[in-house]
């Protein structure tokens, strides 16, 4: 049986785009640190502020709140192509997909392609944006980044989407193997397989 994909869409997570200056920060001296050392660094930078604009914009509760409704859908996509299959099969992947999804995984997925289109900066700007918006201040950001926000936010969306269906179907697929194994019965074969199972005993 070809059980449905679980499918996961973030709604695309906005900053608000002002187009005034932020006053630089003063300049830091250097670290001294080896190539390899500031390169691990970096990456360890870039990722915390990845992180920390996500939960500012609260793709965490933002998918908690839809994951019930993305669980019906998955289990109405089920069987809509799965005419056959019993509903207590729908039912229990419905039930066991709750207890098994992992949203932090979606959380980390999704800072993982912002930092594929911002620098550690430019990252940290947006979440202070963001977390600013939440209390209802104003920080702006540079007419750059607000224009780079624009113009790459279908393409992150796009890959938002890559790779929490990636995920998700993932994890899908296996909830849906296990309980095929431990209740084959809830499991029609499609009506050609049964008639042809029916020509052979004759």
């Amino acid at each position: 049986m070809r059980t449905t994909e679980f499918v996961f869409t973030l709604i695309a997570l906005a900053v608000p785009v002002m187009a005034q200056q932020p006053a630089s920060p003063p300049d830091q001296p250097a670290a001294q640190t080896s190539p390899s050392h500031a390169s691990e660094n970096a990456n360890e930078l870039l990722h915390k502020n990845a992180m920390k604009f996500v939960e500012a914009a609260d793709a965490r509760p933002r998918l908690e709140l839809t994951l019930d409704k993305l669980l019906q859908d998955g289990k109405q996509s089920m069987m809509t192509k799965n005419p056959g299959l019993n509903p207590l099969f729908a039912e229990e992947w419905v039930k066991r997909m709750r207890l098994r999804v992992n949203l932090d995984q979606f959380v980390v997925a999704t800072a993982q392609v912002y930092e594929k289109y911002f620098t550690s900066d430019e990252l940290g700007d947006l979440a202070e944006a963001q977390l600013a918006l939440k209390k209802s201040q104003v920080r702006s950001i540079s007419p750059q980044l607000a224009e780079k926000m624009k113009t790459n936010s279908p393409f992150i969306q796009r890959d938002i989407n890559a790779e929490t269906l990636l995920i998700g179907g993932r994890l899908g697929s296996e909830v849906g193997k296990e309980i095929e194994k431990d209740h084959p019965e809830w499991v029609k074969p499609p009506a050609p397989a049964r008639a042809a199972a029916v020509r052979k005993k004759k």
